[in-house]
């Protein structure tokens, strides 16, 4: 493609960022539709992530995704947010900058493709992790399960997290085994397993044989978390679901156009490989 001054140009926005698959992701869906726009990676190194973001209406960018840990920042920055954590912005025409949280809903998608019957199967649901992503994630699940629980090392953090929802409660970290026990849905929305990053024995043992497992960690795609859910011959969900789902929904919100989740699923399992 050519790059020219009139060339639409968004970005993933994050510390560390340069592991994201969302340049390969979203150039792919750009190729596909044809438009006049690319993507690319920008670490935000920094004490005032707010005044960053804000200070990046002057350089005319289209839209941005944004990943741990700026999601409180992206929401903060933007003239108007739907929610408290967003992980998209989108600059408007007239300068202005809206902020998204497409993490809870691609998470619904991307659950419903690996388990198209989970809302029959999932009352109660344990969320590893009280970041953006986590709280994305619990959002959008709240009005379909009786309860959520979040287990996160901090647990001040954790209790924080359990009252953004009305059916949220905090689960100590030293008691992992019980709530992996009694959970229908685990969801790791940790950078815990990612590469070169340590996780703990998670106790999988302790899960019900009809328990699904979802590990939000995409490098590596097969995290030891889901490699011992699937040896338990349970439901997982890798990564690259929610990945692909909420960036779907992101370009959706920037193009109007909505895109080919099994494109790419295709090209990132090729980049991962």
């Amino acid at each position: 493609m050519t790059i020219t001054a009139k060339t639409k140009v968004l970005a993933v926005i994050g510390d560390p960022v340069e592991h994201s698959l969302s340049p390969i992701m979203h150039n792919g869906w750009i190729a596909d539709h044809g438009l006049d726009a690319v993507y690319v990676a920008l670490r935000l190194h920094g004490e005032d992530p707010v005044a960053a973001m804000r200070a990046l209406k002057s350089f005319g960018l289209a839209g941005a995704n944004v990943t741990v840990p700026h999601k409180e920042a992206a929401a903060a920055a933007a003239d108007q947010s739907e929610a408290p954590v967003a992980n998209v912005l989108s600059w408007g025409d007239d300068g202005k900058v809206s902020a998204y949280n497409t993490d809870g809903p691609g998470f619904l998608d991307a659950l419903t493709e690996a388990a198209p019957d989970w809302r029959l199967r999932v009352k109660r649901a344990l969320i590893v992790g009280a970041g953006g992503a986590g709280l994305g994630v619990a959002a959008a699940l709240s009005p379909h399960v009786d309860t959520i629980h979040f287990a996160n090392r901090t647990a001040e953090r954790g209790d924080s997290a359990a009252r953004t929802i009305p059916n949220g409660r905090a689960l100590r970290w030293d008691d992992l085994e019980r709530g992996f026990g009694a959970a229908d849905l685990i969801v790791q929305a940790t950078t815990l397993g990612m590469h070169g990053q340590g996780a703990p024995e998670w106790p999988v043992s302790y899960c019900r044989s009809t328990a699904i497992v979802a590990d939000i960690v995409y490098r590596p795609l097969e995290t030891e978390l889901l490699r011992a859910a699937r040896t338990r011959g349970l439901t997982v969900m890798d990564g690259l679901g929610m990945l692909i789902h909420q960036g779907a929904r992101a370009f959706e919100i920037w193009f109007g156009v909505k895109p080919s989740a099994a494109k790419a699923r295709e090209r990132l399992t090729a980049a991962l490989a």
